[in-house]
C-alpha cells in the first residue's frame, strides 16, 4: 500500500484510510477481523470520533489484538472548551485503550464564531496544547463540513 505524508506532519499514512463510522454497526469479533484485513492490505490510518457511538471502544478492542504500533490513530471531539476537551479526551483514551493519539481533531467546526471559541481563552485548543506537551497528542487538527467556514 502506498503511503504519503499527512499534511505537514511526519506521519506517513496509507493512501486509503479506515473511517470508524461504519463499525458502530459491527460486533467486536467482526471489528477484530476487519483490523486484521487492514494490516494485510497495508492500511495504517484509522480515524474515529467520540460522536461515532461505540466506534472508539471497538477500535480499542481491535488494537488489543492487532497492536497499537500497526496504526496511525486519529480521533475527534466536538468539545469547544478546555474543560470539555479534557473530559472528552480522557474518555477517548480510555475507550481506545491507548496512551496517546497521533492526530486529535476538533470535529466539525461550523462557523468563525465557533472557531473563535475554540481558540479563545479557556478554549479547547489550549487544552489540546497542554495534552500535546504531555505527549498524549502528537498532532492537532480541525475538521469542518461547511465550505463557507473561514478558518485562518
Amino acid at each position: 500500500m502506498e503511503k504519503r505524508r499527512l499534511g505537514s506532519t511526519d506521519l506517513m499514512v496509507s493512501v486509503i484510510g479506515f473511517g470508524g463510522i461504519p463499525i458502530q454497526r459491527k460486533n467486536k469479533e467482526e471489528v477484530i477481523e476487519i483490523f486484521g484485513e487492514l494490516i494485510n492490505k497495508g492500511i495504517n490510518f484509522v480515524d474515529t470520533a467520540r460522536g461515532y457511538t461505540i466506534s472508539e471502544e471497538l477500535i480499542g478492542e481491535a488494537l488489543k489484538v492487532h497492536g497499537r504500533e500497526n496504526f496511525i490513530l486519529a480521533t475527534k471531539s466536538m468539545a469547544r472548551t478546555s474543560e470539555g476537551l479534557h473530559k472528552e479526551f480522557k474518555i477517548s483514551i480510555n475507550n481506545l485503550g491507548v496512551e496517546s493519539v497521533d492526530l486529535f481533531q476538533f470535529h466539525n467546526v461550523k462557523s468563525e464564531e465557533e472557531y473563535e471559541t475554540l481558540i479563545g481563552e479557556d478554549g479547547a485548543y489550549s487544552a489540546a496544547l497542554e495534552l500535546k506537551e504531555k505527549g498524549l497528542i502528537v498532532h492537532i487538527g480541525i475538521t469542518s463540513h461547511n465550505k463557507d467556514c473561514y478558518l485562518r
